[in-house]
């Protein structure tokens, strides 16, 4: 008899020992919706992926504060197979070719959407930009002319990522109003899908330095123009940059 209760006695302290154990043990486990969440977050996004100062990078910031290189010429330019606003040889029908595949499946995926686009200008010269600004100078005033044309050696087209697009049939070609057209509105929903930026946002000419340019895309991949697009913000505004208006008020 004193065996038995011997051998209760150890069985309850065993018993108790394990339920001591399991009991620690679910405590430092976690709860399976933290488990989830935990596991569900996404990654930080790497803002240091590519260079933001290399010329032909995909995040390479171009505006008045930060000038391109003398002359720059993009590596490899070509013409997209989309309508074109010009013959496929003009300059300005040029895209730095890092850029075509992501534009014509832009275009395509417009066109399934019942949308015809067309590409007004792509790549520019410091040469040919520097006849654009001087002729808005002489027409408008300096003052007016920098809020809506870059100087020579400052222009987002002279990198071959920036790409004005409009309405197949010209409509508010290079106009605020095709913001407004079917076409404009599409493409400041899915734009940033394919790789693509609105980069002159209204109300944010005191950071870019430029008027709201609703047919203005610019190229940045299509990782960072999601990004951008959720955040609501500018290059600048995203990456911490200066302003680039305030050379406005420097020069």
């Amino acid at each position: 008899m004193k065996r038995f209760w011997l051998i209760l006695t150890a069985i309850a302290v065993l018993a108790g020992a394990g339920l001591i154990v399991y009991s620690r043990f679910i405590k430092n486990q976690p709860a399976n919706g933290d488990q989830t969440a935990a596991d569900s977050q996404p990654a930080e996004f790497n803002k240091n992926l590519y260079s933001l100062d290399e010329p032909g990078s995909p995040w390479w910031i171009v505006n008045k504060r930060r000038p391109l290189p003398e002359e720059y010429v993009p590596a490899s330019l070509d013409a997209p197979d989309m309508k074109l606003r010009w013959a496929d040889d003009a300059e300005s029908m040029q895209v730095s070719t890092s850029a075509i595949g992501d534009l014509e499946a832009l275009n395509k995926a417009a066109q399934q959407a019942g949308h015809q686009l067309m590409l007004v200008s792509a790549y520019r010269s410091e040469s040919y930009q520097k006849q654009l600004y001087d002729g808005y100078v002489r027409s408008s005033g300096q003052e007016d002319a920098d809020k809506f044309s870059a100087r020579p050696g400052t222009s987002e087209h002279q990198t071959g990522l920036a790409v004005d697009l409009g309405r197949a049939d010209g409509e508010c070609e290079i106009e605020k109003c095709f913001a407004d057209t079917a076409q404009g509105k599409w493409l400041a929903a899915n734009a940033y899908k394919y790789g693509f930026i609105i980069r002159y946002l209204e109300d944010k000419e005191d950071i870019t330095g430029y008027l709201y340019e609703p047919w203005h895309f610019r190229y940045v991949g299509r990782e960072l123009a999601g990004e951008v697009k959720t955040s609501g913000q500018t290059l600048e505004e995203f990456f911490g940059l200066a302003p680039a208006a305030d050379y406005l008020m420097e020069s």
